[in-house]
């Protein structure tokens, strides 16, 4: 059976191959492929240009890729410092830029324990590999030198921390004030629960990240990586890491021009726990079980976006009395405990000329939250009395695009909003416009709806088929 190809005999200019990496690569040359997961080869070689070209000069002289995964994502060991150890680093196919380990020496002892976070390392299949993996790293001595976090995303990004701009109003910190179901939790839930909406640098979450879980606490998240999850899966928890919370509350906290500070927002909790979620067995088989000692079910949800059937029962309550910290049970045959911060669904991340279109025939039918936009109400009576268009309250006042909490919240709007921007179940927004507008070719390849401009013609053109779309909802 075949053995995993080592290449380590010299390093690409300007760099060189450490001895520990030398050393594992002869050992790992006589282990057989997939043994110690799904990878190939351990080759030193220069990073591609092609991975980041505005990047690509400062990425080859600091860094050099030892690891090639199948999806095409790499794995380099990054010059941090002369007083630093070379750290290792996920450069992702699809642009993913992140910190593995701090060391080479850390990085080979998370392989051992499967705890890389690298789906293709820590595979059940190579359980047997990183046993052996774990006996050579023992043998050998080898254990992490100490050395401060390195955020990789960051370094890529010149490290420079962003100075706030002058007009910007100050993020006030998450205050988390309980309300009696946060009371009744037991404590290790309960301080689970009081993480939730905190930002990731907080003393209580490095804390209990580190010291509770074992875990590392994600230095920052960015556009290509936006969510980071930390499993601990002997203590029954998986937390989530993001900067994009859709909740005006808890907006984007820059870290460098292109990377954020997450927040802690969201958390399953699982029987690993140790202790029930407001009594509820874990092992719990039946949905009567549940309202036995909850109650009736607060509703009913379909188990995927693009089903009809509500077959999911699920009881919430808010944790925290500004209503921004929520816990969720569910039982779809077996339970499931969810903490989460509230957050919206985005319909449009990045507005174009057909979101200006939608909001100005949004305003005008009564279908947007009004009662969201305090500070812009003047411009919406602008849009509502047609002195305005739809774009110029897009600009100012959807800067993170469009949520689908944005309209009222009355039944079935928000679902079928979500299907016709995401194109579900028949719906969709740009299928619309094109049948109104005619279609042109778009600058990806794809066809777009003729419409430069979300005039107040263009609107009542598209009015009488989004009348239909959203009859229902129409405020009379």
């Amino acid at each position: 059976m075949a053995k995993y190809t080592v290449k380590l005999s010299k390093a690409p200019r300007g760099h060189e191959v450490p001895p520990l990496l030398e050393d594992v690569g002869d050992w790992m040359g006589q282990q057989l492929h997939g043994t110690l997961g799904w990878f190939d080869a351990l080759v030193a070689e220069a990073i591609p240009k092609e991975w980041n070209p505005e990047k690509a000069d400062r990425l080859r002289r600091d860094a050099f890729a030892f690891l090639s995964l199948p999806d095409g994502s790499l794995l380099a060991l990054v010059n941090t410092g002369a007083k630093a150890p070379h750290a290792v680093a996920l450069l992702g196919s699809e642009g993913e830029a992140r910190t593995v380990a701090n060391s080479l020496e850390e990085f080979l002892l998370l392989w051992s324990r499967g705890e890389t976070e690298i789906a293709e390392l820590d595979d059940e299949e190579g359980a047997s590999g990183r046993k052996a993996l774990a006996s050579w790293l023992k043998a050998k001595k080898v254990k992490a030198p100490k050395a401060k976090d390195f955020d990789f995303a960051a370094w890529l990004d010149g490290d420079a921390a962003l100075p706030p701009p002058a007009e910007a109003p100050a993020v006030a910190e998450h205050t988390f004030a309980p309300t009696p179901v946060m009371k009744k939790l037991g404590p290790k839930t309960q301080r689970l629960a009081s993480l939730l909406g905190r930002r990731a640098d907080a003393p209580e979450v490095i804390a209990y990240v580190t010291g509770v879980l074992g875990k590392k606490v994600p230095p920052s998240t960015s556009e290509n990586n936006d969510s980071v999850n930390v499993e601990a899966a002997k203590h029954g928890v998986e937390l989530v890491f993001s900067h994009d919370i859709l909740n005006d509350a808890f907006p984007p906290i820059p870290k460098t021009s292109k990377t954020f500070i997450p927040y802690v927002c969201s958390a399953w909790v699982r029987a690993g726990i140790g202790e029930n979620v407001l009594d509820v067995p874990w092992k719990v088989t039946t949905e009567a079980e549940i309202t036995r000692l909850l109650g009736p079910p607060t509703g009913r949800q379909a188990a995927f976006a693009d089903e009809d059937e509500l077959t999911v029962a699920y009881w919430t309550w808010p944790l925290d009395t500004a209503g921004h910290v929520w816990l969720e049970l569910s039982f779809e045959e077996s339970l499931t405990v969810t903490l989460a911060v509230k957050s919206a669904g985005a319909l449009v991340r990045y507005p174009d000329v057909t979101t200006g279109l939608f909001v100005g025939y949004a305003v005008t039918r009564g279908l947007l939250d009004t009662s969201r936009f305090p500070a812009h109400r003047a411009l919406l009576a602008a849009v509502e009395t047609r002195e305005a268009k739809g774009s110029e309250f897009v600009k100012q006042a959807l800067a993170r695009g469009l949520w689908d909490d944005h309209l009222r919240d009355v039944p079935g709007l928000h679902e079928v909003a979500w299907r016709w921007f995401h194109n579900m179940n028949g719906l969709w927004i740009t299928a619309d416009l094109k049948k109104t507008f005619g279609k042109r070719a778009g600058p990806f390849g794809h066809d777009e709806p003729k419409l430069d401009d979300d005039s107040w013609d263009a609107v009542d053109k598209a009015a009488p088929l989004l009348d239909k779309r959203f009859a229902a909802w129409i405020a009379k």
